[in-house]
């Protein structure tokens, strides 16, 4: 119990636990059972939920938002508030207040229901914010811009990270969507890849960048906007598989055709740039052999992927869940990889033959990589720390 104090303790001096929660938690001893220790618990529970079960409270919050609205819309529909676009986004607004506020009571609390509750209003409030913001005379896309500004100082105040999570996506689908906007969609790939790995790889650099009081609610919306990122990046890799048919976003106007090789490259580029993250942390150089070879794989991988630039996006958050050991970003990647093959070997745009013969190369140099680092580098490596370890010995 002691080594868990002191660690906790030293958690708190880095800034990465709340330092009221540590300061209650080292308070109250768990070996005397009192009001207060209970309380504690409840709160600790709260906090330490299995992400599936968050998960679930999220999509409960969500539905409940949706009959909330619609309670909601059976009273202010009589009362003529929903003719007026400005009435509906200040109802918006306030909805979003009173979750905040509910948010910030329910972290003294530790309830389940409060933040149920103050989830569903808050998303209830987003909700009638896009209604405003879509039915009022605010000229396009400058309505886009309002709602991404609104939805970047919501993912920074709210203290929760399922709606963090969820303002966080959808910062960066409107960000998707205004590059589409301004004919730029072949950056969205590589832009997304980029905050997938900074969040995912670059997190505590980016810690020591915040102040010490902030640095417990910076772990949160990091982990946030990595996720977020993520989910959109396996989205839109899939999405812009059809770009060149005319399948974009922006319906205004003439579009451009999408350049693939631009995309893929930027895609590429943040995928050496991952590799070369984690080669560092076990300090492997570029110019060793395993980096020369994880470079090289990287680059084919992101040749052959050219038109199927799923395959490298997905390729790129499992090694990063694998090199993380985040079971859950681990799932969501082997499910969006199996489920992204399967969409694209059965699309009839090219004979199955053509892509049975690309997927069949793809799989062998990467096995064939694998032999190599495994078999040969790694092997070798142990074999000689091996050898040092009984020089030692003897």
């Amino acid at each position: 119990m002691n080594e868990d104090k002191q660690a906790l303790t030293q958690l708190k001096d880095l800034g990465l636990v709340e330092a009221k929660l540590a300061d209650d938690y080292l308070a109250y001893s768990p070996s005397a059972p009192s009001a207060s220790n209970n309380a504690m618990s409840d709160r600790r529970k709260a906090k330490d939920d299995p992400w599936f079960l968050q998960l679930s409270f999220g999509f409960s919050g969500i539905l409940a938002s949706l009959l909330f609205i619609g309670f909601v819309n059976l009273i202010l529909n009589s009362t003529g508030v929903l003719d007026s676009a400005a009435l509906t986004g200040i109802v918006g607004l306030l909805l979003s207040l009173v979750g905040f506020l509910l948010f910030k009571y329910e972290r003294t609390r530790g309830s389940t229901f409060l933040n149920s509750l103050a989830f569903t209003i808050g998303v209830a409030g987003q909700a009638y914010v896009i209604y405003a913001l879509t039915s009022g005379d605010i000229e396009h896309p400058f309505d886009i811009w309002l709602f991404l500004l609104l939805q970047s100082a919501l993912t920074l105040i709210f203290p929760s990270f399922m709606y963090r999570l969820l303002s966080s996506w959808s910062v960066l689908v409107c960000t998707v969507y205004l590059l589409d906007y301004y004919h730029l969609p072949e950056v969205s790939l590589g832009l997304l890849a980029l905050m997938v790995v900074v969040s995912h790889l670059q997190r505590y650099k980016l810690l020591q960048r915040v102040p010490m009081k902030w640095q417990a609610e910076g772990v949160d919306i990091i982990k946030a906007v990595g996720y977020g990122s993520a989910l959109v990046l396996l989205g839109i890799s899939v999405y812009f598989i059809a770009a060149e048919s005319g399948h974009r976003f922006d319906s205004y106007g003439e579009t451009p055709s999408y350049n693939y090789y631009w995309a893929q490259g930027l895609l590429t580029l943040a995928s050496l740039y991952a590799a070369f993250l984690i080669l560092a942390r076990y300090r492997i150089k570029w110019r060793s052999v395993v980096g020369l070879l994880v470079g090289v794989t990287i680059a084919v991988l992101g040749v052959l992927s050219i038109y199927v630039s799923g395959l490298l996006a997905t390729s790129l958050i499992i090694v990063i869940a694998m090199a993380n050991s985040q079971r859950t970003l681990l799932g969501v990647g082997i499910f969006a990889l199996v489920g992204y093959i399967f969409w694209y070997y059965y699309q009839l745009d090219t004979s199955l033959l053509v892509k049975s013969a690309s997927m069949l190369v793809v799989g062998i140099a990467l096995l064939l990589v694998r032999f190599l680092l495994i078999k040969r580098y790694f092997a070798q490596r142990r074999t000689h720390s091996a050898s040092n370890n009984k020089e030692r010995l003897s």
